[in-house]
């Protein structure tokens, strides 16, 4: 199954990338002979049809998450930054949440 070209996953951190160039949303790189495409992992798109998440790629994700949550937490944290990560912290979250709600 992994030698079919067809089928192409390229694990990121809190994503795997199950390649459709078709509907990637990144920039995709190819090989010299041009037989292979692989996803620019480093620009992966959030909206990407291509994305998928195991179980391993939500606890880097909930691992996030709990950084985040200590930074909103912080009294400190000037108003700018409480923002900021109060609205990554909110997407993560709707990763998880839908994780959950479509786990088997």
């Amino acid at each position: 199954m992994l030698a079919d070209p067809g089928l192409q996953i390229f694990p990121g951190t809190g994503m795997t990338c199950v390649l459709d160039p078709a509907k990637a949303a990144c920039r995709l790189a190819g090989d010299d002979s041009g037989t292979r495409r692989t996803p620019d992992i480093g620009n992966c798109q959030p909206h990407c049809a291509n994305i998928a998440r195991t179980d391993r790629d939500i606890t880097v994700i909930r691992q996030r998450a709990g950084q985040l949550a200590a930074v909103v937490a912080d009294p400190l944290a000037p108003p700018i930054r409480h923002q900021r990560e109060q609205a990554e912290l909110d997407r993560l979250q709707r990763i998880i949440d839908h994780h959950k709600e479509t786990a088997p």
